[in-house]
């Protein structure tokens, strides 16, 4: 939608209604009875996303889709990856995230990027890794 909006490229329909409401079932999945619309509301969003991202690669012209070859890049890896994949994109905004397991109940999984900081003997300085 923004890259869209920012080309002035006119879509054929932008679904901003439709997922908001698809976002707000979701959140009914982890209870038993909310579970099946939850799922069909995924498969809806992912359906929405994939026909937006094949538009825009429609009508936009070429110079202007290498411009954006990266984004469609990360669109195309999260649209086709599944949930028994390795190196899954978990964030469009950082691609580097992934999930850490804790092994914790209250909290069993983090999201982020493990970090080591070392400081040097000599001149202390903290290197980080």
């Amino acid at each position: 939608m923004k890259i869209a909006k920012t080309e002035g490229i006119g879509i054929r329909r932008s679904y901003v209604r439709t997922i908001k409401r698809l976002i707000f079932a979701q959140r009914g999945r982890g209870h038993p009875r909310g579970h099946k619309k939850a799922v069909s509301a995924t498969k809806k969003l992912g359906t929405i996303a994939r026909r937006l991202v094949r538009e825009l690669q429609r009508k936009l012209s070429s110079e202007r889709l290498d411009g954006y070859a990266e984004v469609f890049g990360i669109f195309k890896r999260v649209l086709a990856q599944r949930r028994s994949d390795k190196d899954k994109i978990y964030s469009l905004h950082e691609p580097d995230v992934y999930c850490i397991s804790k092994g914790k109940d209250h909290k069993k999984y983090e999201f982020g990027t493990k970090v080591s900081i070392a400081m040097t003997k000599e001149s202390c300085v903290i290197v980080v890794r």
